[in-house]
């Protein structure tokens, strides 16, 4: 979450690696989308809880006033372990709050992402404010874009400033270059050096700590949108409903341990994150996420 143009889109990018969001989803003003693993597929949800099924290139046709939602599915190895919810920008003056507030009780943690060159305003404190007692505390908070600042010693006066602020309302505070972290590649001291190397690991550690303790956690982040949970689905996709969100999550859940089945998570190696989240999960023993025919009520 954070406000409109905090990196967001781009820390969609980072977390989906190679089976990112279609272009319409940060190039248009949309509803809250709920990100969930399996086939693709993309269900909008009315504000009335009717559910239809729309092509994911037809997103920028979502009428905001009538849509609760939109439900996309994908196989990105992230969402083996979360699902993600791409809140609106909290700062977009045509869009109620209301549209982000009501999908707040589907969020078990948060992402905030904030600018660097204008970090954590009051704007900004203010929504914390609503929405912080929502979540179960494991909340971290992003301060993006910092290669846009000329020196280290600005990033640092930047982090002093905002910690200050901020103290209590965070589990941790992380300077992140997100397009540094993308451009990384295979390159272990450039993915540090982006600030991404610390926050992931924080991350991860947060979600796989969720499973353990037989708890769905889940994680919104934000620069434009991010969303909660439906109900039914397609058949292709009935398996991730809300309900059904596997235990440990960045915007949802993974399946709890004793629903769980046995085959370790396989990922994928051309992405950054799954090689970071493959190597932590098994140090772990995390299990995959159960098939549908495992059980209809994980």
């Amino acid at each position: 979450m954070g406000e409109f143009s905090a990196g967001k889109s781009t820390l969609s990018k980072l977390f989906l690696g190679n089976a990112p969001l279609p272009v319409q989803v940060t190039a248009t003003r949309l509803p809250p989308i709920w990100i969930s693993y399996g086939d693709p597929a993309a269900i909008a949800v009315d504000r009335d809880g009717t559910e239809r099924e729309i092509d994911i290139e037809d997103l920028d046709a979502i009428c905001v006033d009538e849509t609760s939602m939109v439900r996309l599915y994908n196989r990105s190895e992230t969402l083996e372990i979360c699902d993600l919810i791409d809140m609106p920008g909290i700062s977009d003056p045509s869009m109620s709050s209301d549209v982000w507030l009501s999908m707040i009780e589907h969020v078990d943690s948060v992402v905030w992402c904030t600018q660097a060159t204008q970090a954590w305003r009051q704007s900004e404190a203010a929504a914390w404010e609503l929405i912080r007692e929502r979540t179960n505390g494991d909340n971290i908070l992003l301060v993006t874009q910092v290669d846009k600042l000329r020196v280290d010693r600005d990033v640092d006066r930047v982090l002093t400033r905002v910690r200050k602020e901020t103290d209590g309302l965070f589990k941790a505070v992380y300077p992140l270059s997100i397009i540094e972290a993308l451009d990384a590649g295979d390159d272990f001291q450039k993915w540090q050096e982006s600030g991404a190397a610390e926050f992931v690991d924080h991350l991860v550690d947060l979600l796989l700590s969720a499973s353990e303790e037989g708890r769905c956690a889940s994680v919104a982040s934000q620069e434009a949108p991010k969303a909660p949970q439906v109900q039914d689905l397609p058949d292709s996709a009935a398996s991730n409903a809300p309900q059904e969100m596997a235990d440990t999550s960045l915007d949802e859940a993974s399946p709890s341990a004793q629903n769980v089945s046995a085959e370790p998570v396989v990922y994928n190696a051309n992405s950054v994150i799954p090689k970071r989240v493959r190597v932590l999960t098994e140090m772990r023993g995390r299990t995959a996420r159960p098939s549908p025919s495992v059980d209809a009520n994980w």
